[in-house]
């Protein structure tokens, strides 16, 4: 059994623990902003933060939930997008409602690359 934090709520499954953690977040889960795009870690859309404990100290970092296995999850907290700023949006996210922005996360990781001019 794989038992993990997600967000808020402590979960469990017997999913088999090579499923990627997108698959579980999204379809088990019910928790669509994690995005589903390129499904091999380039994007960025399906970015999760993983909590771990390190020398006594939680940790997080930033993951790719599509190539990441649900094994991997097991003892560790993760945190999708729902799982932010539960009981308030900060700033930035209040900007982002009141003027209907969009941020889906796909071109976020790629903003630094230069497309060729080919015109």
């Amino acid at each position: 059994m794989i038992t993990f934090i997600l967000n808020n709520k402590e979960v469990s499954t017997a999913l088999s623990p090579g499923t990627p953690v997108l698959d579980f977040v999204r379809y088990h889960q019910y928790l669509t902003g994690t995005k589903i795009g390129c499904r091999e870690g380039d994007c960025g859309a399906c970015t999760v933060l993983v909590g771990d404990l390190t020398t006594g100290e939680l940790r997080y970092r930033s993951a790719t939930s599509c190539l990441m296995p649900l094994g991997n999850a097991h003892g560790k907290h993760i945190v999708t997008i729902e799982g932010l700023n539960m009981a308030e949006l900060n700033s930035v996210q209040q900007a982002m409602a009141d003027e209907s922005a969009t941020q889906c996360g796909f071109c976020t990781p790629a903003s630094w690359f230069q497309w060729p001019d080919f015109a």
